[in-house]
């Protein structure tokens, strides 16, 4: 049956699918932390795991947040430059690849892309007014820190949602476009479509249950970041 919808329409429903993987690489890194900190303070402390200061923790905001960008990198970046689709855009049938030869664009345009992509994720992160810990914030001097970057970083990743063209930011600089794509292959098998619908649900189940225990903690405490 033939598929009516825009690129652009494709491109956001790939967006969805690719924002719900994240939210499953976050909720992996978050755990991971969560189950090393308690064995290790089991282990250190008689049996005594303080699971509250755990779950508030910044480091399990951020070793999930870390876990997400390095997917971000590969789905989003050397994935999509070595077979020319994040998972999201393969689930629904698009490609990326050069403007010239529309071929795909290979590792290192891939991973241009996709750490572009992770910076400006970071940084749109900063604009959430409960000062998360960002790795941007906590890996650099803060010198560096320019509150007013958060909100420049929102507007990059969203304008191009709303207008029409097909081509975002992270195209023009990797000189990238979205096509459909064709061929054997073009879309996910249905097998593997249900398997990333369970790591969809998995992944916003444990997004959902750190943000509400840290928004529920923190929100006396909202502020948004100062543009200078």
């Amino acid at each position: 049956m033939a598929d009516y919808r825009t690129i652009r329409q494709l491109r956001r429903e790939a967006l969805g699918h690719d924002a719900l993987l994240f939210s499953a690489a976050f909720s992996a890194g978050a755990l991971l932390y969560f189950l090393g900190r308690a064995i290790r303070e089991g282990l250190s402390d008689g049996g005594n795991t303080d699971f509250w200061t755990i779950s508030l923790s910044d480091d399990l905001i951020l070793s999930g947040l870390i876990v997400g960008e390095l997917f971000l990198v590969w789905n989003n970046g050397l994935r999509q430059g070595l077979r020319g689709h994040s998972i999201g855009k393969h689930r629904v049938g698009l490609a990326v690849v050069d403007v010239g030869d529309e071929a795909p664009t290979g590792a290192a345009r891939g991973i241009l892309r996709g750490l572009i992509m992770a910076v400006l994720l970071d940084l749109a992160v900063a604009a959430i007014p409960i000062g998360l810990p960002t790795t941007f914030r906590r890996l650099t001097p803060d010198s560096w820190h320019f509150g007013g970057a958060a909100y420049l970083a929102l507007i990059v990743l969203v304008v191009p949602l709303l207008l029409s063209s097909d081509r975002g930011f992270a195209d023009r600089i990797a000189r990238t476009k979205v096509i459909r794509a064709t061929g054997d292959g073009a879309t996910t098998t249905e097998g593997r479509q249900r398997i990333l619908t369970a790591m969809d649900v998995a992944g916003v189940v444990g997004l959902l249950a750190v943000a509400i225990i840290y928004i529920a903690y923190y929100s006396p405490l909202l502020r948004f970041p100062e543009p200078f």
